[in-house]
């Protein structure tokens, strides 16, 4: 299954964990793209009676919280969700995308070089967050530093998601200036591959 489609670019986006993903997206649609969230796609899962009736044979309880600590303090647990979350999601975001009228779609994916997704786009973003605000970051959210760190121990380093990555965006000037490169892309988009 792929996600790019006719007459469509396809943009996958990733970060690591608070880099400012969900607010990058935020402005790729207020610069007229299409946007998607895994994560979003994922909680719609979950709701779902038998999805929750799996998760609850597996890890004693739907709740996504208490699914979370289960899988991130054990990778097999976390490969064994993976194998039977991931698919649902793909398959939900090719349906989606398929049907989007937009000619510019962003679809937000944290584990989007760790599935192998970024094969299936036309190309891929990497948001970097500021490790001097990360602090902060986690405070507002409710995060602890340790929490944190055992989440993105299941994820690829950030310095290697940008190798990766097609396009890098820096995300070290406050929501303006994230805002402001957002713009400046989506126009760029509308040069090169002709999508508005």
């Amino acid at each position: 299954m792929i996600l790019r489609a006719k007459d469509k670019l396809v943009v996958g986006l990733t970060g690591s964990m608070l880099s400012g993903k969900s607010t990058a997206l935020a402005y790729f649609a207020k610069n007229g793209a299409d946007v998607l969230s895994a994560d979003e796609l994922v909680r719609r899962l979950y709701q779902m009676p038998t999805v929750q009736k799996r998760l609850a044979a597996w890890f004693g309880s739907c709740d996504p919280a208490a699914v979370a600590r289960c899988v991130f303090a054990q990778p097999q647990a976390r490969q064994k969700l993976e194998n039977y979350i991931h698919p649902q999601v793909l398959k939900q975001a090719a349906q989606y995308i398929k049907q989007s009228p937009h000619k510019l779609v962003v679809f937000e994916v944290p584990l989007l070089f760790e599935a192998g997704w970024d094969k299936l786009t036309d190309l891929n973003i990497a948001v970097l967050g500021d490790s001097k605000t990360l602090p902060a970051r986690l405070k507002a959210r409710g995060v602890t530093a340790a929490e944190y760190k055992r989440r993105i121990a299941g994820q690829l380093p950030e310095a290697e998601k940008a190798r990766r990555a097609d396009i890098v965006l820096t995300n070290r000037g406050g929501k303006t200036d994230l805002g402001l490169k957002i713009k400046r892309l989506c126009q760029a988009f509308e040069t090169i591959y002709e999508v508005k």
